[in-house]
């Protein structure tokens, strides 16, 4: 846990020189992922609030969804998520946050990182670690 919020103090004061902000209050993005546990999972993430340190920084609230398949069955991911997101470089969203929810027969937290690289003004290839799908690879679009 140590580590992860060193992390995200990292991300907080080594965001200078960022431009344009990706993520901001009022903004929905939905998310598409996939690992090789085999894991899917949607997500959406709301912008809530923006600005609290600088013009590169926003806090989203949201959803995520997901199935993860067995040899036997398919477990079901349904939980609730935060994120603080930072601008580094145009067109990068990098955030980190928490999860809670029921994650494939229990209940559960587990933290994420990942960023959202905007490939134009909508769409984004996205990459994240953690949280309930562990390494997972999608896409996102501006909703």
């Amino acid at each position: 846990m140590k580590k992860f919020l060193l992390l995200v103090v990292a991300f907080v004061f080594l965001g200078i020189g960022a431009q344009a902000q990706e993520m901001r209050k009022g903004q929905m993005v939905g998310s598409a992922r996939i690992n090789f546990a085999p894991t899917i999972a949607v997500s959406a993430d709301y912008g809530m609030w923006d600005h609290l340190i600088n013009n590169n920084d926003a806090i989203s609230l949201g959803a995520q969804a997901g199935l993860k398949f067995y040899e036997n069955g398919i477990g079901i991911l349904v939980a609730a998520r935060g994120n603080f997101h930072y601008q580094f470089v145009n067109k990068l969203d990098t955030y980190a946050g928490i999860s809670l929810g029921y994650a494939y027969g229990g209940f559960g937290f587990g933290g994420q990182l990942g960023a959202r690289y905007y490939f134009n003004n909508k769409f984004a290839g996205n990459i994240e670690f953690g949280g309930f799908t562990g390494f997972a690879l999608g896409v996102s679009m501006k909703l």
